[in-house]
């Protein structure tokens, strides 16, 4: 079986990328190793990723619609709006479960034309452009992995490099009877922070919630799962007063030491996109909106011509810059500037602070002309600093 291009992995960033090739003529065969996805603990869409769902068509219905994010730290809360962003194309974004998400991006590259093998890679003979797997030999022009955070193709090409700074682990589950409190409103994601680390509460509807734990090595939870989850939860009056009455319907998940990117994202007959080339912190549900982002771009740049390495190259280029806003304010994140801006008091708070914070949350990073997003990112560390000073003269 031979195709233009082969990609690895049906899910979000995946199909984006066959249904954008096919939509070019490009014969396009997806590799996928689950035929049914499974109910991982959920996802948080950014509004960013709004205009490629529009673009390919996506099926948004029945998602709950998320309009806004709260944060909050020792029973202090602050509420950001989408609205006040400096984007206003998409003002809001949707909470999915992925095994209801990932399905409908596979009818979209289906649609468009794609065609989905079941099977699991075994080997990959690069820059053969060979992929054996378990239902025989693939070949094609060019191999694409976007096959996850396992990032497979780059360690088996030895080129996948852990992030020094961030070792962080994550457990994580879905709870019936999760309870909304002020300032949030249907549909927020909220994030509440504890000593070491965060929590999630991901609402899908009917108080049904994706609810989990990160946490750093400076984190001092210890035990199973279960222990740890519960310590955390219990470490936060936020969680707690939103989780008192909650219920756990899902098993445990697990995940550690999960950042880290690729030396390259792509080189003779192979590219990465996806969590497959780089994947992130959590804290800013930023995986999706990357993946989707870099399969437009790379779709893009493959063109067949003479000029497609350089082309590639600028994706690439581009991709690593959308992503390194991100970690850049993962750092501020786990600094404590980010929460120190978010809780200062309303009168500290310009309006360029809250513009550039929810542009940051919104996802608004590869938008020709976006500069508040980037400005807050380069900027954060000097403007906690200044509310720090503030807050202490006062």
């Amino acid at each position: 079986m031979s195709a233009d291009v082969l990609v690895i992995g049906a899910g979000p960033t995946g199909c984006a990328l066959g249904t954008y090739l096919a939509r070019k003529g490009v014969k396009v065969t997806l590799l996928e190793a689950v035929e049914k996805p499974e109910s991982v603990v959920g996802e948080s869409m950014l509004p960013g990723s709004g205009p490629i769902f529009d673009e390919l068509g996506f099926d948004t219905t029945g998602f709950l619609v998320k309009h806004g994010a709260v944060f909050c730290q020792d029973g202090g809360s602050v509420r950001f709006d989408f609205k006040e962003a400096e984007d206003q194309r998409h003002t809001h974004a949707w909470q999915v479960q992925r095994e209801v998400f990932d399905l409908r991006w596979r009818d979209v590259a289906t649609r468009a034309g794609c065609e989905i093998v079941y099977g699991k890679a075994i080997r990959a003979d690069v820059p053969g452009k060979t992929l054996h797997t378990t239902v025989g030999a693939l070949s094609a022009g060019r191999i694409v992995d976007t096959g996850g955070r396992t990032m497979w193709l780059s360690s088996t090409l030895g080129l996948r490099v852990g992030d020094p700074k961030l070792k962080n682990s994550a457990i994580g589950t879905r709870c019936r009877g999760v309870k909304m409190l002020a300032p949030d409103e249907p549909g927020d994601i909220t994030i509440c922070c504890i000593e070491g680390g965060w929590i999630w509460i991901i609402p899908f509807g009917d108080g049904v919630a994706s609810v989990g734990v990160v946490m750093s090595p400076a984190s001092p939870l210890r035990g199973t799962a279960e222990e740890r989850f519960a310590a955390a939860v219990a470490s936060s009056p936020d969680a707690t007063a939103r989780l008192a009455d909650a219920e756990r319907i899902f098993p445990f998940r697990g995940l550690s030491d999960f950042t880290a990117t690729s030396t390259s994202f792509h080189g003779e007959g192979f590219a990465l996109c996806g969590d497959a080339a780089t994947f992130i912190d959590p804290v800013f549900s930023s995986g999706v909106l990357l993946g989707l982002h870099g399969a437009r771009g790379l779709a893009a740049a493959l063109t067949g011509s003479a000029a497609e390495e350089a082309a590639l190259d600028a994706w690439q280029a581009e991709y690593r810059e959308g992503a390194g806003i991100f970690r850049k304010v993962i750092d501020h994140w786990y600094a404590g500037d980010f929460m120190t801006l978010a809780l200062a008091p309303r009168e500290l708070q310009k309006p360029y602070f809250r513009r550039g914070i929810v542009s940051l949350l919104a996802g608004d990073v590869y938008r020709t002309g976006a500069t508040a997003s980037r400005l807050m990112a380069d900027r954060m560390p000097t403007l906690a600093r200044a509310v720090r000073s503030s807050s202490l003269g006062a």
